[in-house]
């Protein structure tokens, strides 16, 4: 595929350290800069302009409980370092008047992310407003975690030449258990070349799982108004699951939280490589629809057939949309999320089927209120944009990640 770009304060404590050039911003700088040290009220004020779409000086204070001497200083920082730009006026039911906004630059700095699926990666680049402005993708010859890692570098080589880059993330199936070749080359990422990748390029390299990314990247900052709490499940050849509480990732003690795909979710189901029978991974990973239907090429296939009035087909879709709706419902109970989000091949899944999962779902729930659903389309790209959103949230917010 050939590249192509994509459409409270502590005195004496400098607010922006290594900062951008004054003015440089509009003119989308290039190069590799790692994001600049922020106080951290600097940085919550302008992680609010940006999640906002654009806020105005008062209700910044407000939602800060700074006051307007202190809050002047921060914006008048962020104005200079290239930041923050004032635009325009909206009438803001708060005041009733209308107020001058403050916009951020979101082509100040842009995040490099890239996903690894078996020998493949697939690379995103990502402005400050999680646009992707780059993609690519490559294959790799070897198992080595050097070649992964040297790729990286020359990814960044190239989108530096046009862009300004502030951090490298990899993310791939980390924290799976599963049949993924990709799972021991991103595992044998160590310390020794991040670090080296590091002094190299002079930018930090996160490796991380991808449902991770990705259930970062849907929970921070998109959760709702008054949402806080969230359950993604992922389909693929592997099932991923990210779980979100207290609008905080829930990573669990070994960093391995979200095992979920092979609890058992159909009584005479096939039986799973680890010896499980009847489990999610069993009748709904795309490895095992694929198994379940001889000669068939891809679950698109399979879905067109069922459509078209294949028995088999329809069966074997069937199944794995009434499989995945009743592992939805136990995390549900589990979690009473405010918002379940489906992604992955979820939405191939669940074509023309979606009665069967709200069926098992709604049978396997034990009471509760109404919870939003969201069930997305999604291809390689996304997962490449949720790593290089993953580098972007960890330099906006370091803490939860």
């Amino acid at each position: 595929m050939p590249r192509r770009p994509a459409g409270p304060g502590a005195r004496g404590r400098p607010a922006i350290v290594a900062a951008m050039n004054q003015g440089g911003a509009a003119a989308r700088p290039n190069g590799i800069a790692r994001w600049p040290e922020m106080h951290p009220t600097t940085q919550a004020a302008f992680n609010r302009v940006l999640w906002s779409g654009g806020l105005p000086r008062t209700e910044i204070a407000r939602k800060l409980g700074l006051s307007r001497t202190r809050l002047t200083a921060i914006t008048r920082d962020l104005e200079e370092a290239g930041f923050l730009v004032e635009g325009g006026r909206e009438q803001r039911s708060t005041t009733g008047r209308p107020a001058e906004m403050l916009h951020a630059v979101t082509t100040a700095y842009q995040f490099l992310g890239l996903h690894l699926h078996g020998a493949s990666v697939t690379a995103a680049l990502v402005d400050l407003d999680g646009r992707v402005v780059w993609e690519d993708d490559a294959a790799l010859g070897t198992d080595s975690p050097e070649e992964l890692v040297e790729l990286a570098g020359r990814m960044l080589r190239e989108v530096s030449e046009a862009f300004r880059v502030a951090a490298v993330t990899i993310c791939g199936p980390l924290a799976r258990v599963g049949l993924d070749s990709a799972a021991a080359r991103i595992r044998a990422i160590d310390d020794s070349l991040r670090d080296r990748f590091e002094v190299e390029w002079g930018l930090p390299l996160w490796v991380d799982d991808d449902v991770i990314a990705l259930t970062a990247f849907e929970q921070w900052p998109r959760l709702g108004e008054g949402q806080d709490s969230m359950v993604l499940i992922s389909v693929g050849e592997e099932i991923g699951f990210g779980l979100v509480t207290h609008l905080a990732i829930m990573r669990g003690a070994r960093r391995a939280a979200g095992r979920f795909d092979h609890i058992p979710v159909v009584a005479d189901g096939p039986e799973c490589p680890l010896g499980h029978r009847g489990c999610l991974w069993s009748v709904c990973s795309t490895t095992a629809v694929l198994h379940a239907v001889p000669g068939a090429g891809s679950l698109s296939e399979i879905a067109e057939r069922a459509d078209s009035g294949d028995p088999l087909c329809a069966a074997v879709l069937e199944r794995a949309a009434t499989g995945l709706g009743t592992a939805a419902g136990h995390l549900v109970n589990l979690l009473d999320p405010h918002k379940l989000v489906l992604t992955g091949e979820s939405h191939t899944v669940l074509r023309n089927r979606q009665s069967a999962f709200d069926s098992a779902l709604a049978i396997t729930r034990l009471g509760g209120g109404e919870i939003e659903i969201d069930l997305q389309e999604f291809d390689f790209v996304e997962w490449a944009r949720a790593a290089a959103a993953l580098g972007l949230y960890r330099c906006l917010a370091p803490e939860p990640f």
